[in-house]
């Protein structure tokens, strides 16, 4: 092949990876690529320029879902949580969902580098752990001598677990009968986020909806966001990882209201 032909099927490659559905098992030309990719140092390299002219970066290639990219703040294709939560005072309780997912599906630190690995989680499964954390969050202020500041490396933490606990976590009922997301709803909109990126397949209703993890998901999370969202989520308090050492970067919040979700890690998603 001479060169343009090259960076055709390089771009080739890029689209195949961007396009919804697309694995190498279920065509034969991105298979043939992935080899490519694999053998051919120069194909690759050029492969990785296709994407950074898109202001992607590739993560991995790997032989279940091929191709996989990774986003940076200049892409146009990153999905921000602005798009996906309309309501702001949604959108970091919706962030936290996402983390406790990514906790919950990846319990152990290994688990990131196991082929093999399937999490398993549901929307009830998730809803219950950030309001049992929230719960202990609240008992440890409560015996504090009566300093209910959160830590001092945490600013805003508290207005965070306090908002997530004020919200039904179904039915409809508001004390102040404002129209508000329950907490179970925002759990769902974050897995059929994943769900139509490819990251995780819905498998029964039960416990308010149950779904497990695809190889891309663990890609993601190990390349992009394992030293940086899960880390952040450790701080939190949810996910002990052995790396550890990150501190919760949450803006100052007032009162009870949440902070900002800007403040918090993964405020874009992944393509």
């Amino acid at each position: 092949m001479n060169r343009h032909e090259d960076a055709a099927e390089a771009a080739r490659m890029v689209a195949f990876a961007m396009a919804r559905g697309k694995a190498p098992a279920r065509s034969g030309e991105y298979a043939r690529l992935v080899q490519r990719f694999d053998t051919e140092p120069e194909f690759a390299q050029l492969v990785r320029k296709v994407a950074q002219g898109f202001d992607l970066t590739v993560l991995e290639v790997h032989h279940m879902p091929g191709l996989v990219l990774g986003t940076t703040p200049e892409t146009d294709f990153a999905v921000s949580v602005s798009e996906l939560v309309p309501q702001t005072t949604d959108r970091p309780l919706y962030l936290l969902a996402q983390l406790t997912i990514a906790a919950l599906a990846f319990p152990r630190p290994e688990d990131l580098d196991d082929d093999e690995h399937v999490g398993r989680i549901s929307v009830k499964q998730v809803d219950e752990e950030v309001r049992s954390v929230a719960s202990t969050i609240e008992r440890r202020l409560a015996q504090t001598d009566g300093d209910v500041d959160p830590p001092s490396d945490q600013p805003g933490l508290e207005g965070l677990w306090r908002a997530y606990l004020r919200r039904n976590a179904t039915g409809k009922t508001q004390a102040d009968k404002t129209p508000r997301a329950t907490t179970r709803a925002l759990v769902r909109k974050a897995f059929t986020h994943l769900m139509d990126h490819g990251f995780v397949r819905k498998v029964s209703d039960e416990d308010a909806g149950t779904y497990v993890t695809n190889v891309k998901y663990r890609l993601q999370i190990r390349d992009q966001a394992a030293g940086d969202m899960l880390q952040e989520l450790a701080a939190l308090g949810i996910a002990a990882l052995p790396t550890g050492g990150a501190i919760a970067h949450v803006q100052p919040s007032s009162g009870d209201d949440p902070p900002s979700a800007d403040a918090l890690p993964v405020t874009e998603l992944f393509s």
